[in-house]
């Protein structure tokens, strides 16, 4: 994992990181390196530690430690939310409303006498015009959503004074911790969505699977065929080289011993029996990513292509623009006057030592198409 500050590397201004923080009202960086400065004195001093507790709720030093802790989170959320791009692909829209798949990569393509059924261009005889095409209609998604998420954390002076830096240090662990399993379950609760189980499918060999395959190295074979043999716009959608096959928590283990086993021969040599694996039989196989998800239960799982590998996308998680980083944001009675000035620890209200943290943030997901899903329930029956 980078360092906090290799993470900002990546950014020219550290101050607002590309325009991804919008600075309250009265925070300038002035103000956030004072209070960078103050809690890290408060590390070395009891007593520093002492005047930062009291200073956070009566004072307007907690809207610069907010900031702060917004550029210590989106840093390494961002960094650790690459980890979900080999789950769903990524894709920002403009508004809240349901989104779509526009374009022709979203449709069925052209249509017209300037294509075939096989959708390629006609040939132009010479000196004939060019027949014209139009693009098919959009296709809206099967699942989508893209909604506003937070939470409220609430600072009492006595918490402070108990844990000053436990309180203020995982701010922005947790605020991380909770915009990242929501774009999680964002993706998990699109995938659900998927209604297509895996039918009996008849094998190369000429054997015939049982509907809803139990997770197993057949099993998987015969979701490939029978995701290779569904149609998206009248088209097979054909071999797909990479798949992700998403399991329950502790399968992936037991999925692997069997892959490992499937297929092997007997081998004699010089009087030893060797087992190897047999090549032609796992090449029916495409390639692998087996990834174990809470979300998924029982016997189930799923298998779909991995992102990035097909022409038309299958599953992606949404940001919206202008909203793609999280905000997080302070309040105190004694921090803020009305009308934007920023109050001393002097002024302002105290009818309770408590300030407040509010962690703000949009995101979604969308499985453009079930038929690109094959979900099985595992149990061997329809």
């Amino acid at each position: 994992m980078k360092t906090y500050a290799e993470l900002l590397e990546q950014y020219r201004d550290k101050f607002t990181l590309d325009n991804r923080i919008n600075p309250q009202v009265g925070v300038t960086e002035s103000s956030v390196s004072r209070a960078r400065e103050m809690l890290s004195a408060a590390r070395r001093s009891r007593v520093e530690e002492a005047r930062v507790a009291e200073l956070f709720t009566t004072s307007d030093i907690g809207f610069s430690v907010a900031h702060l802790s917004s550029a210590i989170a989106i840093p390494q959320l961002e960094e650790e939310l690459k980890s979900l791009d080999g789950l769903a692909g990524q894709r920002t829209v403009k508004d809240l409303n349901p989104v779509v798949l526009r374009g022709v990569i979203g449709s069925a393509g052209f249509e017209g006498a300037g294509v075939d059924q096989y959708g390629a261009a006609a040939v132009i005889p010479e000196g004939t015009p060019f027949p014209i095409v139009e693009a098919r209609s959009t296709e809206e998604a099967h699942f989508s959503s893209i909604v506003k998420r937070g939470v409220q954390f609430n600072v009492t002076v006595e918490a402070l004074i108990n844990d000053l830096l436990g309180e203020l240090d995982r701010i922005p662990e947790e605020f991380q911790q909770i915009v990242f399993d929501s774009k999680y379950a964002d993706i998990l609760g699109a995938l659900l969505q998927a209604d297509q189980y895996l039918e009996a499918v008849t094998l190369p060999d000429g054997t015939t699977t049982l509907p809803n395959a139990p997770l197993s190295a057949q099993g998987l074979i015969a979701a490939a065929v029978a995701l290779e043999n569904r149609e998206i716009n009248g088209r097979k959608i054909g071999r797909v080289g990479t798949v992700n096959v998403v399991v329950p928590m502790g399968a992936a283990r037991f999925l692997e011993y069997d892959l490992a086993q499937f297929g092997r021969v007997i081998a004699v040599q010089d009087g030893a029996l060797t087992l190897s694996p047999d090549r032609e039989i796992q090449a029916l196989l495409p390639s692998l990513n087996i990834i174990e998800s809470d979300r998924v239960t029982g016997t189930e799982w799923f298998m779909y292509p991995r992102p990035g590998t097909t022409r038309r996308p299958v599953l992606e998680r949404l940001n919206l623009r202008g909203f793609e980083s999280p905000e997080i944001r302070f309040r105190s009675d004694s921090g803020q006057i009305l009308g934007g000035n920023v109050a001393g620890f002097r002024a302002g209200s105290f009818d309770a030592d408590v300030s407040s943290l509010r962690l703000r943030f949009f995101g979604g997901a969308v499985l453009w198409d079930s038929v690109w899903v094959v979900r099985s329930k595992g149990t061997g029956t329809a």
